[in-house]
């Protein structure tokens, strides 16, 4: 039996269109910086730093047993120095693809994603991943869908998978409508009621919106 999905996985998940299975039109660096967020709340989590403070604290640098997950716990641990959410966010989505690119060969071996390579105008190469069965992702959605729409108490893990989705701005490209416009206060009041999501998620927040300024500058020079 096959273990639950982490953070990692279920946001690498949602970014892919249910149909397609190609990726959703985010916002430039939305997911690299989703994905980043993701691994530290997964090592949160996991009970391996902390994330509630000035800096990231290493609390147990033994390996998880995550492959997806180590490598990064080791990279935090092996520092001499200790840094801010910002600043390991900053790292960790500079290395998006090669991330996302570990996370959905995981979930190609775990049967729930498949590869399929296409060709645009026998040019541009063009990779879907569409689940198998489709399962999984549509778990996922309905669970947070039913969060979001009613007023149950989330569990740890989905609150702070609502956080970071709200933080990097998939979570709007993923519930679209009237409906979960209206619970915009029901959103910020999970996101507030976690504290690992909502750390990261503000860091996660004011990255991005710094990032889209830089570009926006970039482009319209004068």
């Amino acid at each position: 039996m096959n273990p639950p999905l982490t953070l990692l996985e279920e946001i690498v998940l949602l970014s892919l269109d249910d149909k397609t299975g190609a990726h959703l039109p985010l916002l430039p660096f939305a997911l690299g910086l989703g994905i980043a967020g993701a691994v530290l709340a997964d090592l949160s989590i996991a009970g391996r730093i902390s994330t509630g403070g000035a800096q990231v604290k290493v609390l147990n640098a033994d390996p998880t047993g995550n492959p997806l997950l180590d490598p990064w716990l080791a990279l935090i641990a092996k520092d001499s120095q200790e840094h801010s959410v910002h600043y390991w966010l900053s790292i960790l989505a500079n290395e998006k693809k090669e991330v996302e690119s570990e996370v959905l060969s995981h979930l190609i071996e775990r049967g729930i994603l498949k590869r399929e390579d296409k060709k645009i105008l026998w040019v541009l190469g063009l990779r879907r991943y569409p689940t198998i069965h489709n399962e999984e992702r549509v778990e996922v959605r309905t669970r947070l869908e039913r969060l979001i729409l009613s007023d149950d108490i989330p569990s740890h893990f989905d609150a702070t998978l609502i956080s970071l989705l709200d933080g990097c701005q998939i979570l709007s490209e993923i519930f679209i409508g009237e409906k979960y416009d209206a619970r915009a206060g029901r959103v910020d009041s999970i996101v507030a009621s976690d504290p690992v999501g909502r750390e990261v998620a503000e860091a996660l927040r004011e990255l991005l919106s710094n990032v889209l300024l830089a570009q926006t500058a970039t482009s319209n020079p004068f």
